[in-house]
């Protein structure tokens, strides 16, 4: 029974997708079997569409320099900017932080 009741409104679903298609497009049939085999079965054309990028892979090596070079290796320098904010209160910030921390070396309290 319940099998029965899914394919009917299966089957109603269907019914009103390809009127409505048939609506939507008034080239009849084929253009509602083009459209699903299109947009579900083979993909859109921008899918297959070939695309050329220019590469250099020596640039990566100059690149990783400047990074280090700015903001320091595994970008330590950039993640204290960071954490001293960007609202101009990052000297006051530094200076609490530096207070706060005298006397600790990576989270550890030393003599």
């Amino acid at each position: 029974m319940v099998s029965r009741n899914m394919s009917a409104c299966l089957m109603f679903a269907v019914t009103l997708l390809i009127l409505k298609q048939q609506q939507a497009n008034a080239q009849g049939p084929i253009a509602i079997v083009r459209s699903i085999l299109q947009n579900n079965v083979v993909g859109a054309p921008v899918v297959h569409k070939v695309t050329q990028w220019d590469f250099d892979p020596e640039v990566s090596q100059k690149r990783r320099a400047q990074f280090y070079e700015l903001h320091g290796y595994r970008a330590e320098k950039l993640i204290e900017r960071l954490g001293l904010g960007i609202d101009g209160h990052a000297e006051e910030r530094l200076q609490q932080q530096r207070a706060r921390d005298a006397g600790k070396l990576g989270g550890q309290m030393y003599p």
